[in-house]
């Protein structure tokens, strides 16, 4: 399965933020610096992290984003789940029209009963699982 920009820049800035102290900030322009992504691009990851209140942001100078606790406490297949913004990622026979749809086919199935292992694999761990021993060596 192969996930989309939007959940692979999103996990980027939420593993980013979790390594960080506790209440240490980032700004949108650190973290576009450091991933070498369009700050256009992190601006709507950040909103959406935001608006399920994986992050907390805050305007001005003294502003910033954190990391909220909700994040921490997550399990990875869900949040996943949650970046795909899909009930169905891997197949849409709504899509386009499909010829199959009509005759009992079972791709989808199968690919959904794949998709929820994917994501109950993934349900073994949190976003803490995933820290780096040397931070400090990769920015």
């Amino acid at each position: 399965m192969k996930l989309n920009h939007f959940t692979d820049f999103s996990m980027r800035v939420l593993m980013y933020l979790d390594q960080k102290k506790e209440n240490q900030q980032s700004s949108l322009d650190e973290l576009a610096t450091d991933f070498k992504i369009s700050r256009n691009h992190l601006i709507k990851v950040v909103q959406f992290l935001a608006a399920n209140q994986l992050v907390q942001t805050k305007r001005g100078k003294n502003g910033g984003i954190l990391i909220s606790d909700k994040a921490r406490e997550i399990l990875l297949g869900d949040l996943i789940h949650l970046l795909e913004q899909d009930d169905t990622p891997v197949v849409n026979c709504d899509s386009k029209p499909c010829v199959f749809k009509s005759h009992n086919c079972k791709l989808k199935s199968v690919f959904n009963t794949a998709y929820l292992a994917f994501i109950q694999s993934l349900n073994q761990y949190k976003l803490s699982d995933l820290e780096f021993t040397n931070w400090s060596s990769i920015f």
